[in-house]
């Protein structure tokens, strides 16, 4: 089953480290490109907290 991009973005809002680390290594393991999965799942997620971050949503 391919990695759904989404679901790495997604669990990286949740703060969720440990699933972001397996679903990265599968996603290279399937020989998705790395760049793509820089942009589509973690940056696409990072995204999210910032603006989250900015509006006093998220907090460290």
């Amino acid at each position: 089953m391919a990695v759904d991009l989404q679901q790495i973005a997604d669990n990286l809002i949740k703060g969720k480290a440990p699933e972001v680390k397996e679903l990265v290594q599968k996603a290279l393991d399937e020989g998705i490109d790395v760049e793509k999965v820089l942009n589509e799942g973690l940056v696409a997620g990072m995204n999210v907290v910032g603006v989250k971050f900015k509006a006093n949503e998220f907090y460290v």
